[in-house]
């Protein structure tokens, strides 16, 4: 989660003392350049977060991981139901109440328009 992302930001750290450049009486500010994660990245990173928990058996962090996902997004259900990676908390209890949170279609299996 440290490594640098995609996305381009400013950060600013502190007023530069004496007069601004364009007139008025401070300074301007002294800023660092910095790169972050979007919301794709993080994504990313927690559902393989979630993947290697599950993977070591720790379902609890995996769950967690997968909330940390789909609170940035994150939104392919039926992979989080079928992902081999994620077979040690499939079917689990936290496993399935996260489920049942935060997938829409949980209670509508089928299409009654046929579409």
């Amino acid at each position: 989660m440290k490594l640098p992302g995609t996305r381009s930001d400013i950060v600013r750290r502190a007023n530069v003392p004496g007069p601004s450049p364009v007139g008025g009486s401070k300074g301007g500010t002294e800023a660092e350049y910095t790169q972050t994660l979007d919301e794709f990245e993080y994504q990313a990173a927690h559902y393989n977060m979630a993947c290697a928990y599950a993977s070591l058996g720790n379902v609890g962090e995996a769950v967690a991981n997968l909330k940390k996902a789909f609170n940035y997004g994150f939104d392919n259900y039926a992979t989080v139901r079928s992902d081999p990676d994620l077979a040690n908390a499939q079917g689990t209890s936290e496993f399935n109440r996260l489920m049942d949170e935060v997938d829409p279609q949980r209670g509508f299996p089928f299409n009654p328009f046929g579409k």
